[in-house]
């Protein structure tokens, strides 16, 4: 990325793909998402290709597999119309993306989730938390209710588990002064059960702690706000003290607040209700850079798009003054003479191959990171007998995986082939498979 250049990032929520949707005619949600990919190519026509496509939340309506696979392909054709390769999504799941049959089939799972709301205090709910997601058991069982949401999240790299990789995501973006913008993804519906109301959630202390790195900044995205969370004050804090762009879901209001050191991105839904009073659907565009000369400072321009319905079109929602474009400077601190510059990436052109046709073979000039994230997304679009097949022929299972789920087992193997220097014979069978 040159001088000058920009982060650029689709920001999408609540997209609510159902499967209950009536067969006959045509389905004016369906319409509305073509409106919303119509819109994004021609903002990006104007700004420039997406770094990544963001998406906090309520992906589906009812946590079901068929809503999954009906938003993998229409997240395949706004990375298309963002000028980014599909696998260049980032996720976190939202209440919708539970499925709720699962929860009421078990009374395990909700005595679970009360017996952590039931903490008198914040440390006895983080404890309540750890103690039941360290015991195999109850770990699965706390996990179940987003099953599908992991294996469709798999592929983006966004599942969530409990263990040292996923109970929280971080992704890295090099910023255009060399120092680095991470993503935290966070998820807020862990206890999201039967009756979800404003404070019922949990997050704990090893999903908000934002551990403090010279040149690395933070963006946070989860779900739901903080205010729909028990530990509301203590995660508010972290993410104000430590966090420079807080981006939510959830609430279906779209609006940005602007703080001293960070910016909070409160979505619009992608697809709200129709019955929803004041029915406006919405989504951002985020860009992000750095300004350095005299001070260090982060820019950060929020595009904040709106629907309206006569005529029927997508605009800006407007800031004080009706500027069109959100704009705050974040002071920053110095980069120390000792830090490492990250060599910032070329400017990307649209049209970025789409991930199965990008060759991934050959370590070539892709950026490893990508290169990975590549190779990750194509093996999980793999049948579950073409993946079983590479892992057993790397060698990269191990004998406690087999107490683990299917997508655990196989993102642990895909872990292990990136420590152990497989990546490469990975890339090779993932190839040869696809062509099986």
């Amino acid at each position: 990325m040159g001088s000058g250049e920009k982060l650029r990032f689709v920001h999408l929520s609540d997209i609510h793909f159902s499967n209950r949707v009536a067969t006959f005619g045509f389905d004016p949600d369906r319409e509305l998402r073509r409106w919303v990919q119509r819109d994004i190519a021609e903002r990006v026509q104007e700004l420039g290709p997406a770094t990544a496509i963001l998406v906090s939340g309520d992906i589906a309506y009812a946590g079901k597999r068929e809503e999954f696979e009906d938003a993998a392909a229409w997240l395949e054709e706004v990375c298309g119309a963002a000028g980014c390769c599909k696998e260049a999504v980032l996720m976190c799941p939202g209440n919708h993306d539970v499925d709720r049959a699962v929860i009421e089939r078990n009374q395990l799972i909700q005595d679970g989730h009360e017996a952590i709301r039931r903490g008198p205090a914040f440390y006895d709910r983080d404890s309540a938390l750890t103690r039941r997601l360290t015991q195999t058991e109850a770990r699965s069982l706390f996990y179940s209710p987003i099953a599908e949401y992991n294996s469709f999240a798999a592929r983006y790299q966004s599942s969530f588990f409990a263990d040292q990789h996923t109970f929280v995501w971080e992704q890295d973006f090099t910023l255009n002064d060399g120092s680095i913008l991470r993503i935290r993804g966070l998820n807020t519906a862990l206890l999201s059960g039967l009756a979800d109301v404003e404070g019922s959630l949990f997050l704990g202390t090893r999903a908000w702690t934002l551990p403090r790195h010279d040149g690395v900044e933070y963006l946070v995205m989860a779900h739901h706000p903080p205010k729909w969370l028990a530990d509301q004050v203590e995660s508010e804090r972290a993410f104000e003290g430590s966090a420079r762009i807080h981006v939510f879901g959830h609430e279906h209001n779209q609006r940005v607040q602007p703080g001293r050191d960070w910016i909070k991105l409160y979505a619009g839904s992608v697809n709200p209700h129709r019955a929803e009073p004041n029915w406006t659907p919405g989504y951002n565009i985020l860009e992000v850079s750095v300004e350095d000369s005299v001070t260090r400072r982060l820019k950060v321009e929020v595009h904040a798009r709106e629907w309206q319905g006569n005529p029927p079109q997508f605009r800006n929602v407007e800031d004080v003054g009706h500027r069109p474009v959100f704009a705050v400077d974040i002071a920053l601190p110095p980069l120390p003479p000792t830090f490492c510059r990250k060599e910032a990436s070329e400017p990307k052109e649209a049209g970025i191959p789409p991930a199965e046709t990008t060759a991934i073979t050959g370590t070539g000039a892709m950026d490893p990171q990508r290169r990975f994230r590549a190779i990750v997304y194509r093996f999980f679009r793999l049948s579950l007998s073409k993946k079983e097949e590479i892992v057993g022929h790397l060698r990269l299972a191990e004998e406690t995986d087999s107490r683990l789920t299917d997508v655990e087992r196989f993102k642990l193997a895909l872990i292990r082939a990136r420590e152990r220097g497989q990546v490469d014979e990975l890339a090779d069978m993932v190839e040869q498979q696809e062509k099986k």
